[in-house]
């Protein structure tokens, strides 16, 4: 999930020689980050319709039985998710892997579950809308692409480096400590606290062909979505307390408040 941190780097310290350990976690994050940004641009193929959904998926019979495996296949997306953003697992994995690995473990599971999700996705029947040729199916691309877009944008806008743990293993690599993030406003989290998943969402629903496959998918993680927020709203009350309480008031949920923008 989406939250506005401000990780900006402070004046670096004094350059320390590298490790073969340091060099190693390095390494490490940056193929974590290879095939966790790969997860992404597979499921942003499946929306443009340049990749089919469910390559790999093994016939299922019935609507019911094949629907389970699907709501299974994002819950574990979301159980890992659950889990490893608490507090307490962090403390306890890092003490098995080094503290600058452990962002970038997290995405490079998230990578590969997606991807699994998108590979084994159960097709189902029928369609519930499709446009042809013409200025309406260039807009419901357009629209597809510019929610990727939104979304690609609001990770730089706070810090898609840290976000995706590229910055923490480079830190570490100049022997630099982590940075605890803290909460700003900055371009369109000025309207928009979660940016990421608005640009999720409309790459989900814009499409010209709507099949019932495709529903599923949309409406699937939709709930995954609005689950995983409100949760998150949450943890960032407890974590920032009430100056995010006032940040809420003014700032739109998902759903960009323009209004708020100044």
């Amino acid at each position: 999930m989406s939250t506005t941190l401000d990780t900006t780097l402070r004046p670096s310290q004094p350059a320390m020689t590298l490790s073969l350990g340091r060099v190693a976690v390095f390494a490490y994050g940056v193929t974590c980050y290879a095939l966790g940004v790969s997860g992404l641009l597979y499921l942003i193929l499946v929306t443009l319709g340049v990749v089919p959904l469910g390559l790999g998926a093994a016939p299922i019979a019935g609507t019911a039985a094949k629907l389970a495996v699907n709501v299974g296949l994002v819950a574990l997306f979301g159980v890992q998710h659950a889990i490893m953003a608490r507090q307490g697992f962090k403390q306890r994995f890092t003490q098995v892997i080094p503290a600058a690995a452990e962002r970038s473990t997290f995405v490079l599971l998230s990578g590969l579950i997606l991807a699994s999700i998108l590979f084994f996705w159960q097709p189902l029947e029928g369609s519930l809308w499709s446009v042809g040729a013409g200025v309406g199916r260039m807009a419901l691309l357009g629209g597809c692409a510019l929610g990727w877009s939104y979304m690609l944008a609001a990770s730089f806008a706070i810090d898609h480096f840290e976000l995706f743990g590229l910055k923490q293993v480079w830190r570490n690599l100049r022997g630099l400590d982590t940075q605890e993030p803290k909460l700003v406003q900055r371009l369109m989290y000025k309207f928009d606290r979660h940016p990421l998943m608005s640009g999720i969402l409309l790459g989900l629903w814009c499409t010209p062909d709507m099949t019932a496959t495709r529903f599923a998918l949309a409406a699937i993680f939709t709930g995954y979505i609005v689950l995983g927020v409100a949760i998150e709203e949450r943890d960032l009350v407890r974590r920032h307390g009430q100056r995010y309480v006032d940040f809420a008031s003014r700032v739109g949920t998902i759903v960009p408040r323009l209004a708020s923008y100044r």
